[in-house]
């Protein structure tokens, strides 16, 4: 299998370059199942938060595990945003959403408490990778539902065209068939 290096803090890891369309392939980077990359992640993220966020928002599935470990680092309150509404969701506010990962359309949901949670606070959202900006978008369309305000997003990685609004510890490439593969 082809892979592409990639390092954080004093970790390298390879990442398989799996395909996501019929001419397009990325490294996909996976957090879950590798602890030391996941803290290396956060103390390094953590150094660049703003000091104007008053709570973190992670979005399902990738960055359920980073809000919750860059939060308790930050001794910050942090919710999640689901891909569907929960049974204990009252109210749930919800936004379409369209990744690059995914062929069909999804949506993202808060519940009210959580709703309430954000109202008039300035967020921090944090995921694995941002690539297409879908999820982002979304998001910030919810955040901003919820009476919040995003003041900064954060990310593990970016990924294809480059993405100056977002804070992030490195740039992966998309692949396509007139590129080559490392």
């Amino acid at each position: 299998m082809t892979t592409y290096p990639v390092t954080i803090g004093a970790l390298t890891r390879r990442l398989p370059i799996v395909a996501v369309a019929p001419d397009v392939s990325i490294a996909f980077l996976k957090l879950y199942g590798d602890p030391p990359l996941v803290s290396a992640a956060v103390g390094l993220l953590a150094q660049q938060v703003s000091d104007e966020v008053d709570i973190i928002l992670g979005p399902e599935a990738g960055g359920i595990l980073l809000a919750h470990l860059l939060a308790e680092r930050l001794a910050l309150p942090y919710v999640v945003a689901r891909k569907k509404a929960r049974p204990n969701m009252v109210n749930p506010l919800s936004v379409p959403v369209r990744t690059i990962g995914t062929s069909q359309a999804q949506a993202l949901f808060l519940g009210e408490d959580d709703c309430g949670s954000l109202h008039g606070k300035n967020v921090a959202v944090i995921d694995e990778v941002v690539s297409s900006g879908g999820t982002l978008d979304a998001v910030r369309s919810l955040v901003h539902a919820a009476g919040g305000r995003v003041v900064q997003a954060l990310a593990v990685a970016t990924e294809g065209e480059p993405r100056p609004d977002v804070t992030s510890l490195l740039h992966l490439p998309l692949f396509t068939t007139a590129t080559t593969t490392p």
